[in-house]
C-alpha cells in the first residue's frame, strides 16, 4: 500500500490501523507499529510484532529498533536485554543490522538510566547533568527538563547554547525551547557562528517542505529498506546538526548524495558513480561536491 507513508505523514493513524488489520505484507505491518506508537498504544504495537515476527524479521534494521525501543518504553529493560540476545543470534543480514545490534547494550542502558534515576532528581540534581561534561547525561537532562518548569533552568540552556562544545547538544537544546514555544530573545553558537533566535517563532526540524519531500524521494527509490532506513537516520541528524539553519539543496540531489553515503556506511561502497548520477539526470559534480559536504558534517557528529 504506497499511500501508508501519505497517511502517516497526514497523522491518519486509524486509518493507517484499518488499511493494515488483515495484512500480512512485512512494510504494511512496519506502518500498522508506527500508527500504534504515534497514537501511544505500545502494547498494541509489541502484540503486532508478537503475531508476525518471523515475517517482520525480513526488515531486521526496522524490527531491532522499533522493537527494543517499545520494550524500553515500557520499561521492560531486562526483556529487552534478553530479546537483543536473540535478535543478536540470527543469521548475518547486512553490516548495518550488525552495528544496530552492537549499539543497542548502550540504548536500553541510557534509557534504563534515564527512567529510573532522574525521576527521584531534585532541580539541583537535575542541574548537574544539564552541566555534565558527559554528552549522554546531558541528553537525560534535557529529555528530563521538558517534564519541568522550563524556565527554572532557563540560565543554563541559554549557556549552552552558546558554549556547549558539542553542536548536536545545542541543536537539540533549541529543539526544546521551540517545543516549549519559550519566547525570548537568545543567542545560539550554530556551527561556528552567533547566531540570533527566538524559539517561539522557529519552525520545528523535520518539517520542511524540503525535508519531508526527501524522505518521500528516498522511501520511494531506495530499493534496500535497511539502506532506507540508515539514509533516513544520517539525513536526519544532517538536519538536526545544522538546525535552526534551513537546507538548501533540491531533494532529488540530497536524495542522490544520501544513497551514495548510506551505501558507504553499509559498506557496500558504489562503484560506478557517474553512471548512478547519469541515469537520474543528476549533476556528477554537484552530487560528489554536495556528498562530501554532508560526510564531513556526519564525521563531527
Amino acid at each position: 500500500m504506497d499511500s501508508l507513508k501519505t497517511l502517516i505523514d497526514q497523522k491518519k493513524y486509524d486509518l493507517v490501523l484499518k488499511l493494515t488489520e488483515r495484512s500480512e505484507n512485512a512494510n504494511d505491518l512496519f506502518y500498522r507499529i508506527s500508527a500504534y506508537i504515534y497514537l501511544g498504544k505500545y502494547e498494541e504495537a509489541l502484540y503486532v510484532i508478537q503475531d508476525h515476527q518471523k515475517t517482520l524479521e525480513s526488515n531486521l534494521l526496522s524490527l531491532v529498533n522499533a522493537h527494543i525501543n517499545l520494550l524500553c518504553a515500557l520499561s521492560r529493560f531486562d526483556q529487552a536485554r534478553a530479546t537483543l540476545d536473540y535478535y543478536s543470534n540470527l543469521p548475518y543480514q547486512s553490516q548495518a543490522v550488525e552495528e544496530m545490534l552492537q549499539k543497542m547494550p548502550e540504548v536500553i542502558e541510557l534509557e534504563e538510566k534515564k527512567q529510573t534515576t532522574l525521576k527521584f532528581y531534585n532541580d539541583e540534581g537535575l542541574e548537574a547533568y544539564l552541566k555534565s561534561d558527559k554528552l549522554e547525561e546531558v541528553l537525560i537532562g534535557l529529555d528530563s527538563v521538558r517534564n519541568r518548569d522550563i524556565f527554572t533552568f532557563l540560565p543554563i540552556l541559554k549557556d549552552i547554547l552558546v558554549n556547549h562544545p558539542n553542536q548536536m547538544i545545542r541543536s537539540y537544546t533549541l529543539m526544546l525551547l521551540v517545543q516549549k514555544e519559550v519566547d525570548r530573545q537568545l543567542q545560539m553558537k550554530s556551527v561556528d557562528e552567533i547566531i540570533d533566535v527566538n524559539p517561539k517563532h522557529l519552525n520545528p526540524p523535520f518539517t520542511s517542505v524540503i525535508f519531508n519531500e526527501t524522505i518521500k524521494l528516498i522511501d520511494a527509490n531506495f530499493k534496500d529498506p535497511s539502506l532506507a532506513q540508515n539514509a533516513t537516520q544520517l539525513f536526519s541528524e544532517y538536519e538536526m546538526y545544522l538546525y535552526p539553519r534551513s537546507i538548501k539543496e533540491a531533494p532529488k540531489d540530497l536524495c542522490g548524495a544520501f544513497y551514495i553515503i548510506s551505501r558507504k556506511y553499509a559498506h557496500q561502497p558504489l562503484e560506478d558513480i557517474k553512471g548512478y548520477c547519469d541515469a537520474l539526470e543528476l549533476d556528477e559534480n554537484k552530487i560528489l561536491s554536495l556528498t562530501k559536504e554532508i560526510d564531513d558534517i556526519l564525521n563531527k557528529i
